[in-house]
């Protein structure tokens, strides 16, 4: 039952997040019903069931027939998979469950923007600093740790991106580091990290052999966010990997 509710909870944040995605970038207001991106029709509640509404419309608008775009139910399956996953996997107290998946919405939200549109949102990043920061702070004994990890990180990846002058990361992924820091604190931000820029690398090898560009850029936030999502599902088993090695 678990792994069903949660599962559905995520598929919904999914649903809100593609919202979030087409219009975000272009400025649009957040308010307002859906409507179809190619007649203007608003979408019914009906039609707006996560992953469902998809088949049952047979991936079509039901007033114009105009194909809707499959990115819409694998971003709201993927939100649901990744959800229900970290309950059953972490199966974490109430408490650490809350954070925890404010933290992997946080950071779904972060993957899919930087994949789709190379770009790590304001909107999203300052509210999540910000927050993060309040709750470093709420817990004394290891706040300041956290908040120096947060503002060790963003200041290595600000000397990175001054560095490049910006060709090689954005600003945005400066920002991210930081929160990053913030959200897990020292040493497991700095491995976040690591573990990002291997997935990366690995990307980047990947698309080389199938005849990429050197040239061609990789959303690097994304890679960075994976990797946190990762270590939030498999945190234990993070931790033991480390105390047994290191």
């Amino acid at each position: 039952m678990v792994a069903i509710f949660s599962f559905t909870g995520g598929a919904i944040f999914g649903s809100f997040l593609n919202m979030l995605l087409w219009r975000l970038p272009k400025g649009l207001s957040i308010n307002g019903r859906s409507r179809c991106r190619a007649c203007d029709a608003v979408i019914a509640w009906y039609d707006l069931i996560p992953v469902l509404s998809f088949f049952l419309l047979q991936g079509r608008c039901r007033q114009c027939k105009h194909a809707i775009h499959h990115r819409y139910p694998l971003v709201e399956f993927a939100c649901g998979f990744i959800v229900a996953s970290f309950f059953s996997i972490a199966n974490p107290t109430p408490a650490v469950g809350l954070v925890s998946v404010i933290g992997l919405l946080i950071l779904l939200a972060l993957f899919f923007f930087d994949l789709f549109y190379f770009l790590l949102p304001d909107a999203i990043l300052i509210p999540a600093i910000i927050g993060f920061i309040i709750y470093a702070l709420a817990g004394p004994e290891r706040g300041a740790a956290f908040l120096l990890s947060g503002l060790f990180l963003a200041a290595f990846f600000a000397i990175l991106y001054l560095m490049s002058r910006g060709s090689q990361l954005g600003f945005g992924d400066v920002k991210l580091a930081g929160l990053l820091g913030l959200m897990f604190g020292y040493p497991w931000g700095a491995l976040i990290v690591i573990v990002g820029t291997w997935i990366g690398g690995l990307a980047a090898v990947i698309m080389l052999a199938k005849g990429a560009s050197r040239k061609k850029e990789l959303p690097f936030g994304s890679f960075l966010a994976l990797a946190a999502i990762i270590f939030i599902i498999f945190n234990d088993q993070f931790i033991r990997i480390f105390a047994t090695y290191f």
